[in-house]
């Protein structure tokens, strides 16, 4: 099986070079990945300039773009052969509940999921610098051999890993996406009359407490699984709207 690798956080994250050093025990992996951080630009693609592609060596390119162009040139730059899945990851930081409306690491992998392949995001809740995410890569190489005939084409796995967490695949929880809650602060700065310089300095990110999310068994130590579809559609107001709006 043909594996194309990308990320948000740069080809030269250990997340990535980690999760591409235990596949290719079983699998043959093509890498794909920016190279500098894209992190929050969800399924941003570039199209009014060019990009710089380097080849690192086989198999393994750098590009000057989003995460969603790195997948876009692993699939159609004529680099790499016909594609079976798309794996975006291992991310440092959990892309849960809202979250995966902005991540670069669930974009690239939903680019993957609407060209019809197999998909996953994987985000991990450890950010200890220098850590190698090799557990995680084990885990994922487990379910890909024990889980592949589960999958489905044009689906979104995206999986997030708690610090601590079993290894053994049937203690996955299945959950559906929680509700992220954000809390913004600006630094702001005038430099010209009615002009200003606006920069993020502040995120505080929290989540609502429900039953069955991802918030919920990520909290209890399980890694998580949500199933995201690409139909965006709210099918209960779209009911609505035809029987009340006109």
């Amino acid at each position: 099986m043909n594996i194309l690798l990308s990320n948000d956080d740069g080809i030269n994250s250990l997340g990535i070079l980690t999760l591409k050093k235990i596949l290719e025990k079983d699998f043959n992996i093509f890498v794909s990945a920016p190279s500098k951080e894209r992190s929050a630009t969800s399924q941003a693609l570039t199209i009014f300039r060019r990009m710089l592609v380097e080849k690192i060596s086989d198999n393994f390119y750098s590009v000057g773009g989003f995460p969603t162009d790195c997948v876009n040139i692993g699939l159609f730059g004529n680099i790499f052969p016909k594609i079976d899945m798309v794996i975006s990851g291992i991310n440092r930081g959990v892309n849960m509940g809202h979250d995966v409306h902005y991540s670069g690491t669930v974009g690239a992998a939903r680019h993957g999921a609407v060209h019809g392949l197999y998909s996953l995001a994987l985000s991990s809740g450890n950010r200890t610098e220098n850590y190698d995410y090799e557990r995680e890569s084990i885990f994922i190489s487990n379910f890909i051999k024990q889980k592949m005939n589960k999958l489905k084409k044009g689906i979104v796995y995206n999986i997030n890993f708690p610090l601590e967490y079993s290894h053994e695949i049937v203690d996955m929880a299945i959950t559906h996406l929680g509700q992220r809650t954000y809390s913004d602060q600006y630094h702001i700065a005038e430099f010209k009359e009615n002009k200003f310089h606006y920069l993020l300095a502040l995120t505080e990110m929290g989540y609502k407490v429900e039953k069955g999310t991802d918030f919920e068994s990520y909290h209890q130590g399980k890694i998580t699984i949500t199933p995201i579809s690409l139909n965006t559609t709210h099918e209960e107001e779209l009911v609505l709207m035809r029987e009340n709006f006109l």
